[in-house]
């Protein structure tokens, strides 16, 4: 299946090449329209979180009802109240996984088009790359061989003899080695990894990681900013320092990441980064969360509070000798 939609996502890679002749711009293309491809999957996502937003001050009544008892028996009770609540209203707590497994689905396959040009954008098959890979004794399962092996053949001269018969005759039908992608911006190798530049020239890749760095930050923000939380989820988030250290190890390895990751890779996940930050900031407006005031919560715990418990079918019990309580009375 993956073999499949990489196929696909590399005709979509090529147009984009096809358009730009410059492998990074066409990287953008290729981001944006990736982007648009995944956006309704985003719109579901946020439109659940509208839904679970709208029921706050029912969830809140119930909450509140228990306020000040946090024995297990309770906990379970009010925990079992709001998922009825949920279920009656119509809001599912998977719904929002649906499309984050559909985008994990994707992105594989799309990661594999983004680090395997010769293959999605020179149409050249796996195993004569591999072949490339060793003719110029580069590791053919590096993460970034054929960028390296483009790389490697437009800045050495001599490295094109240095192919096998079949790897120059295939280059040579493209149109030669500058027919291969185009690997460049400003002048710059994107081929190289920041870490390795750093000693020479090209030492301005190492805005790339750092970059990144900035962005995933950000966007991280942003999620926790936007997306909406649940009062339970609130009081772990404010009980535990991990959400926010972890705000902190994920753009951190990121940066460590793409220091050793040809720039071009890293450059494609700033891309990725700053169009999921507009997506973002983009639904937050037009699916807004529903505002509430004070008497939206009063008339909420009001109205739970009107409703009265269904008493449970005891045998040889009579009713209306005892009485019956509201059934929130755990303790009686």
């Amino acid at each position: 299946m993956f073999d499949f939609l990489a196929k696909l996502l590399g005709y979509v890679m090529r147009g984009c090449y096809w358009l730009t002749n410059n492998y990074v711009v066409a990287l953008l293309l290729f981001a944006l329209a990736m982007q648009v491809l995944l956006s309704p999957f985003g719109i579901k996502q946020q439109r659940n979180m509208v839904k679970q937003a709208s029921l706050r001050p029912k969830e809140m009544a119930i909450r509140n009802k228990y306020r000040g008892r946090n024995d297990k028996v309770t906990m379970q009770k009010m925990q079992q109240e709001v998922m009825d609540l949920y279920k009656r209203e119509g809001y599912s707590q998977f719904a929002g996984c649906l499309p984050l497994i559909f985008q994990m689905l994707i992105i594989f396959p799309l990661y594999r088009v983004v680090i395997r040009p010769l293959e999605f954008v020179s149409g050249l098959s796996a195993d004569l790359c591999k072949v490339m890979c060793g003719d110029l004794k580069i590791d053919p399962e590096g993460t970034t061989a054929q960028i390296s092996v483009i790389a490697k053949l437009q800045n050495d001269a001599s490295a094109f003899a240095s192919l096998s018969p079949d790897a120059q005759k295939a280059v040579t039908e493209l149109g030669g080695v500058e027919a291969l992608p185009n690997m460049t911006l400003f002048g710059v190798d994107l081929g190289q990894d920041p870490w390795s530049a750093l000693s020479t020239t090209a030492w301005l890749l190492v805005l790339v990681p750092i970059l990144n760095l900035g962005f995933m930050y950000l966007s991280q923000f942003l999620s926790k900013k936007f997306a909406y939380q649940s009062p339970q989820q609130q009081d772990m988030n404010n009980s535990m320092g991990t959400m926010k250290i972890m705000m902190l190890i994920l753009p951190l390895m990121t940066m460590f990441i793409t220091f050793k990751f040809a720039a071009a890779i890293g450059i494609y996940w700033i891309f990725r980064t700053i169009l999921s930050i507009g997506q973002q900031t983009l639904f937050h407006y037009v699916f807004p969360y529903p505002k509430f005031t004070e008497e939206d919560y009063k008339n909420a715990e009001k109205a739970l509070k009107g409703k009265k418990a269904k008493p449970r079918a005891y045998k040889n019990v009579n009713y209306d000798e005892i009485g019956v309580r509201s059934l929130h009375h755990i303790d009686d």
